[in-house]
Order: structure tokens, then C-alpha cells, then sequence
């Protein structure tokens, strides 16, 4: 106590100097001394200032420092730091985090990253040679000038993605990005290729004629028509490439009369009317051959039919000097510098109409002979690389210039510079499908690329409608079936229905045969 009472009188007379005569005057009061004394003692958790000072006082008599006044704040900080009991601070080296569920998924998602981006390499093996995969980068720039893109991150991701595509898949000769399906509930990043593969060993005998009305006569063989080349899908970022199945004359002759949007999900069923025979992944093949028919396009002059004996029907090649001959700025801005890239579909759902000629005699039925080359001079075959100015040429208006089923436009300087060897222009010209919004082919320089965004569905309003007729397109009419528009609602009924005629007993005989003759009713008494 005597100890307390000096350090009491010690913090009073450093109170003193502090506040002046005044406080020394009320010092002098006990109730002042009191309201000191209680106001040190107060306990805040950590002990009061009271017991802190003594605390002071005793560690600077232990020890007797020369400097105790430079050394009185640090032995405060350390004496507080020695008696504090609440929850310990985070310690400034490691990270802090606040969700480990959400840092879980960060995690998880960085390591699928790296995968895209470092490739597993075995010392070992042989260095893996690659097709030619499409340097989509540069692609990605030319999309862009033609408001088509997905950011430079999202681009980054889809090229280093190709690029593992590629290295993952066997035989693969070429590899673009088609393009980007959207749907209600998960996107559709798709990816064409073509698969090369090799002839059967010893040679072999000639494969056997498709016959038509066959299973097999369903489906066109790798290579040729709708199946010119294999396709991938992915949800994108680092999400697993998924190949889809081949495509199918039948689903593709019911995907032109139904009117469907996709989901995201490769299982689902196909909710339409009419019914579709499959799921949502032999619907999104049968949309992308239709698409890829009418909107792959190519420069005029680029590519030629091969006509080597080991090519297939409508098959393609570069033609040599393709690059010398690139057509000028000003001829791929008219139609006329553009023609189609693909085999066009038949109402089959096929390419080509079968070969009769290879099959022997007796192998189909007259009829069917005769319906088959009925159906060949009503509809013929198109030819490959065909002039995109002769779309749709029955809905082109008397006196409209253009075309009633593309656009064409020019972005970028326009403007032509001179080099010391040749002149050079950087503007973009992009060509985008009226019937099909999201089809884009743009070219810049000697370089040319197609791309597809879109829901997967024709479009009727940026069409003109048939002259004689008055219906939109073939199978671009919203909430129809082909060209049969579905009522949304029965019709009004207007006029009440006519009454039903009493009609004769259909089998009166019987009924004779039946009866004695009497009266079967019984009289009233």
C-alpha cells in the first residue's frame, strides 16, 4: 500500500506539471483523489493504467537503464504486447483468405490454365509434328475491326485450346475455330478439323456401293458432303474438347422443320414439333452442316477442284499461286470476289444424289430408279465454289442492288501505301449472311477467315419474302415448321356449328330378326 500510495502521489504530481495550479487545487480535495485513483484502477480487458505504470516502474528498477527515458515507450509496447488477450493478428507473410471455397475454385481453375498453356513434354519421345492449326490470334484481329471477337483473354484461351486439341487427337491434318454456339443455359465453343486417314493396308478390295434406303446410305462417309470434316465442342477456358457424332441425312432434313434453341447440354432431348429423332448433340451437327453448307466462303480464285484420281467428289485444293493472285481490295468488296467453300445440301440432306451407274443391274427396283433421276432433273446438284451472287436470286427485288442474302462492308483505313516492291492497304472487308445472322468472313491483305456466332437459327426478317407466294424463307419462319407457320392459338370461332341429321338405323335387319313382331310395351292398366 505504501508503494501504491507513492506511485499515486507520483502520477499526481506528473498530473500537476501536466494541467498547471489548477489541478493542484483540486488535488488537495480527497474526493479528487479518489476520482484519480478509480479512474487508473479501471480494468479495459488488458489490464488498467495503474497497474500498467507499476509495471513500468518496476521493470525500470530492475533493471536501472542509463536511458530510461528513450527506453520508457518501447518497454510500454512490449509490456502491452506480453499481456494482451485478444484473437491474435493474421500474420503478415501469409495470405488471407476469406472464402476457401470461391480460392478452392481459383486454385483449380489456374492449374487447368497452365495445362493449355505448358505442354507435357517427355524427354524421351519423339517431338510430337502438329497439323496445321489456325493461328487464331491474328484471325481474332481482323474479327475484331468487324465487331466480332470475344476479348483478347478469351482469344488467348481458344488458341493455346486448339493448339492441345491438335496435340491430343491422332491423324489430325487441319484445325480452325468454326465458331461459338449460344444457348439458354451453356455455350457451344466448336472447333472443325480434318482428319486424314490412311489407306488399308494391301491394298483391298473396292468398297461395296452404298445402296440407297440403307442404314449405312444414311450417313455420307468421312470426307465427303456433310461430313467433309469432324467436329469438336467445348464450354471453353480449359474445358474438355467433346467430338460430336457424324452428321445424318435424316436429322438434318428434320432440324429444317423445327425451330429449336440449344441448351448446353449434349444430352438433352430435342423438345419440337414435329419430333426430331435424336438428341441435342445430332441437332447441333445437323445445324452445323447446314450452316457450314451456305456460309463457309472463299475468295475467288483461291481454291480449285481437285481433280486427282484419289480425291473425293467435291473435294478442294489451293491453287498454286494462290497468294500472287490474291484478289485486290476492290473486287472483294462486290460479290464477285466471293463464292462458297463447301458442297451445298440437297433436300435430302445429302450433297450428292447416289451413283446409279455403279450399281449392277437388279440391285434397286425400276421405281425407285425411276423416282431417283425424277429427283435429279427437279433438283440438281450445285456445283463447288459457286458465286455467292447467284443467292437466293428469286427474292431479289426489280430495282435493288446487292444481295438479298449477304452484306458487305469495308472497315479500317481505307486508305493505299506505296512500298519500295509492291502497295499495301490494311482495311478489312467483312462478308456477313443475312440468312444466317452471325456468319462472318472477313479478309485482310492475302489473308481470309469464316467464323460463326450466333443461336443456330435462320432468320426470316432480314430476308425479302417470296414474290408469288408472300412466305418468309424456307424454314426461317418463327414458331413454324418448314414453310407450315404453327398457330400460336386456335382460330375464333365465328359461326355456330351446323346441327347433326338423324340418320336410319345402320342395321335394321338385325333388329327385325331380333323381335317376334309384339309390342314390347306394356299397356297401363
Amino acid at each position: 500500500q505504501a508503494q501504491g500510495s507513492h506511485l499515486s502521489a507520483s502520477c499526481v504530481l506528473h498530473l500537476q506539471r501536466t494541467f498547471g495550479p489548477n489541478f493542484a487545487a483540486m488535488a488537495t480535495s480527497d474526493i479528487a483523489m479518489e476520482r484519480v485513483q478509480a479512474l487508473l484502477k479501471v480494468d479495459t480487458g488488458d489490464g488498467s493504467l495503474y497497474s500498467h505504470v507499476v509495471k513500468i516502474a518496476r521493470a525500470l528498477s530492475a533493471e536501472k537503464p542509463d536511458d530510461a527515458v528513450e527506453l520508457i515507450e518501447n518497454l510500454s509496447h512490449s509490456l502491452k504486447q506480453g499481456t494482451f488477450r485478444g484473437t491474435a493478428a493474421p500474420d503478415p507473410d501469409q495470405d488471407i483468405i476469406a472464402d476457401s471455397a470461391a480460392e478452392e475454385k481459383r486454385q483449380k481453375w489456374c492449374q487447368e490454365a497452365l495445362t493449355l498453356v505448358r505442354q507435357a513434354r517427355d524427354p524421351l519421345s519423339a517431338p510430337k509434328v502438329l497439323g496445321a492449326v489456325q493461328n487464331y490470334m491474328e484471325d481474332a484481329a481482323m474479327f475484331e475491326w468487324a465487331g466480332v471477337g470475344f476479348g483478347k483473354q478469351e482469344n488467348f484461351y481458344i488458341a493455346m485450346s486448339l493448339r492441345k486439341l491438335a496435340a491430343d487427337v491422332e491423324g489430325l491434318d487441319k484445325l480452325r475455330l468454326w465458331g461459338k454456339l449460344l444457348g439458354t443455359q451453356g455455350d457451344y465453343y466448336v472447333a472443325e478439323g480434318t482428319i486424314v486417314v490412311p489407306p488399308p493396308s494391301g491394298g483391298g478390295a473396292a468398297p461395296k456401293p452404298v445402296l440407297p434406303g440403307s442404314p449405312e446410305y444414311d450417313v455420307e462417309s468421312r470426307g465427303e458432303g456433310a461430313n467433309t470434316s469432324a467436329y469438336w465442342v467445348s464450354a471453353g477456358g480449359s474445358a474438355p474438347w467433346i467430338r460430336l457424332p457424324a452428321a445424318r441425312a435424316t436429322h438434318i432434313v428434320a432440324a429444317r422443320k423445327v425451330k429449336h434453341l440449344l441448351t448446353g447440354d449434349l444430352g438433352s432431348p430435342v423438345l419440337s414439333t414435329p419430333w426430331f429423332p435424336g438428341k441435342e448433340r445430332h441437332f447441333l451437327r445437323a445445324q452445323i452442316a447446314r450452316i457450314n453448307a451456305t456460309c463457309t466462303l472463299s475468295v475467288t480464285g483461291f481454291y480449285e477442284a481437285d481433280d486427282a484420281e484419289d480425291a473425293k467428289k467435291n473435294q478442294i485444293r489451293i491453287v498454286e499461286g494462290a497468294l500472287e493472285s490474291f484478289p485486290g481490295h476492290d473486287a472483294l468488296a462486290t460479290l464477285e470476289g466471293w463464292v462458297h467453300a463447301s458442297p451445298a445440301l440437297l433436300s435430302t440432306g445429302k450433297c450428292s444424289w447416289p451413283d446409279l451407274d455403279s450399281l449392277e443391274e437388279g440391285t434397286l427396283p425400276e421405281e425407285t430408279i425411276l423416282a431417283i433421276n425424277a429427283q435429279k432433273e427437279a433438283e440438281p446438284e450445285k456445283a463447288i465454289l459457286e458465286a455467292i451472287g447467284a443467292d437466293l436470286e428469286e427474292l431479289r427485288a426489280e430495282d435493288g442492288e446487292g444481295s438479298p442474302a449477304w452484306n458487305v462492308k469495308v472497315y479500317g483505313d481505307k486508305g493505299e501505301y506505296t512500298f519500295p516492291d509492291s502497295k499495301k492497304s490494311y482495311r478489312i472487308t467483312a462478308v456477313r449472311s443475312l440468312v444466317w445472322p452471325g456468319a462472318t468472313t472477313v479478309a485482310q491483305g492475302t489473308r481470309f477467315a469464316n467464323l460463326y456466332v450466333g443461336y443456330g437459327t435462320k432468320c426470316a426478317q432480314l430476308v425479302q419474302p417470296y414474290k408469288e407466294s408472300g412466305l418468309p424463307l424456307t424454314g426461317a419462319s418463327p414458331f413454324s415448321s418448314g414453310n407450315m407457320q404453327l398457330p400460336l392459338a386456335p382460330e375464333d370461332v365465328m359461326d355456330e356449328p351446323n346441327d347433326m341429321e338423324e340418320q336410319e338405323e345402320p342395321q335394321p335387319a338385325l333388329v327385325d330378326d331380333a323381335s317376334d313382331g309384339e309390342d314390347m310395351e306394356k299397356e297401363e292398366e
